[in-house]
């Protein structure tokens, strides 16, 4: 049976959560803030809310007014047109219209919560300590970054401030100066531009004396070139990708550093559902796509947040 955890700090992040909403939202959604994944808010159209695993239609609609007050609210965004809220895993993006401007005009804001469970990578213990590089593969909204997160926490047991983390959207550790606390004795060094992580990534390889390495949504070439250079160097990775198998991760050629020659992680973690992820060696995973097989792990079941 998949055990129940427990959030860390969920009244706290959830009111900091609120306050970047306009108050006609805050008051149709307080009820249900709890069970609530991801806000979706578009001028003059209904606010949609993705509340356990569904989304469904508020009767709100969002109005220029309120996507001012989003504006002024939410202030500066990294240039992938994402940002954190201050000390939680929150995640607020813009959508931009195509208007003709350098940059465009607003036109919608999603809010997309995070939140620490306790434990909830405690069945991957093992393998993390038997080695602790690690990349997940999963689909959008399927829990990559929960995972990571808990992950991080557990390898900084063994490793504590020599596991950092380069954050690019605070999803990770939290935004802010002080990580959020669910994140334990990981180090962080905050990425202000999607642009600067391939520079950021490199700089703690050769900088911040990193035992375990840990990365949120590789997904450009530069990224993995010097994830690849920064094994070379005597670093453990951790991280996460977007992907339906291994099979087709491994076959991007964006991500090609990380497999060939020689594959950069020990272990290869696919999401087959919310909570339940197939562990395979990467070698052994490359070898079977190799031979013109699907790859075979072991299935864990991960806990699962109240």
């Amino acid at each position: 049976m998949t055990p129940l955890l427990r959030a860390v700090n969920v009244a706290e992040d959830l009111e900091k959560l609120l306050a970047f909403l306009p108050r006609g939202v805050q008051q149709l959604l307080q009820d249900d803030l709890p069970r609530i994944e991801e806000i979706k808010l578009r001028v003059l159209r209904p606010l949609w809310v993705l509340v356990d695993g569904q989304y469904r239609t508020y009767p709100y609609v969002t109005s220029l007014h309120d996507l001012a007050f989003l504006g002024a609210k939410c202030g500066t965004f990294r240039d992938d047109n994402r940002r954190g809220i201050d000390g939680t895993g929150h995640r607020i993006t813009r959508v931009m219209m195509a208007d003709g401007t350098p940059e465009g005009a607003p036109i919608g804001y999603t809010f997309r919560v995070g939140r620490y469970f306790e434990g909830m990578a405690e069945p991957l213990r093992p393998f993390i300590v038997e080695d602790p590089s690690l990349l997940i593969i999963g689909e959008a909204g399927v829990g990559k970054t929960t995972i990571l997160r808990s992950a991080a926490k557990i390898a900084a047991e063994y490793q504590p401030m020599q596991t950092v983390i380069v954050d690019t959207s605070g999803d990770v550790a939290g935004d802010g100066q002080v990580p959020h606390p669910g994140i334990g004795d990981v180090d962080v060094m905050p990425v202000r531009s999607k642009a600067l992580q391939a520079q950021l990534i490199e700089e703690a390889v050769k900088n911040q004396n990193v035992r375990i390495l840990i990365v949120d949504e590789i997904n450009r070439q530069a990224e993995a070139d010097i994830i690849a250079g920064g094994q070379r160097s005597g670093a453990r990775l951790m991280g996460t990708t977007h992907g339906r198998s291994v099979k087709r991760v491994s076959e991007n050629a964006n991500l090609a550093p990380l497999f060939h020659p020689e594959p950069v992680f020990y272990w290869m973690a696919l999401i087959r559902e919310r909570g339940v992820v197939e562990m395979m060696k990467a070698t052994e995973a490359l070898g079977a796509i190799a031979e013109g097989r699907d790859p075979r792990g072991t299935l864990v079941r991960l806990g699962k947040g109240i």
